[in-house]
């Protein structure tokens, strides 16, 4: 089965990005990704938490690639020039958690998910991918600590007749 090209995998982010705010199906992580799937035409593995083929580097992910995090944890501390700093804990998958790749800059990537506040309402968020220090021009060092795991599987699409 081929891969979904960029077009197609644009259907799924689509998809997401016009349920912002709200709470799809039943509001868990996988049917966000599963309902996506079905309505753009993606074709899902038999395996309950496998989205497609797997990619094996994170510097070859792109927009629409899925997301399977395992007790995934992202610590992000920014500490100012003066020595003051303030720490941000991000948790995902407990054990497992979905989403889709909306973008990635650098360290830091968008996701598209549900079921990460009480709510269960589809969001947009920001998050660490890799470990990794950066100092701006002002002096602000940014540290992202990270721990746990995600595999990144590229959804497939029929093959053509």
């Amino acid at each position: 089965m081929p891969d979904a090209n960029a077009q197609q995998a644009q259907r799924l982010i689509d998809f997401a990005t016009q349920r912002l705010g709200r709470v799809e199906g039943n509001g868990q992580c996988w049917t966000l990704v599963d309902n996506g799937f079905q309505h753009v035409g993606f074709i899902k593995p038999a395996s309950t938490y496998e989205w497609g083929r797997v990619v094996s580097n994170l510097s070859d992910a792109r927009p629409g690639d899925v997301f399977q995090f395992t007790r995934f944890e992202v610590t992000t501390r920014v500490t100012q020039p003066d020595g003051s700093w303030q720490e941000q804990t991000l948790s995902r998958g407990e054990p497992r958690h979905t989403a889709i790749l909306e973008s990635v800059n650098g360290n830091v990537a968008t996701f598209l998910e549900s079921n990460v506040t009480d709510d269960q309402t589809v969001k947009r968020n920001d998050m660490g991918v890799r470990t990794a220090t950066t100092t701006d021009d002002a002096g602000v060092r940014t540290s992202i600590t990270v721990s746990g795991s995600f595999i990144i599987y590229r959804p497939q699409v029929a093959a053509n007749p």
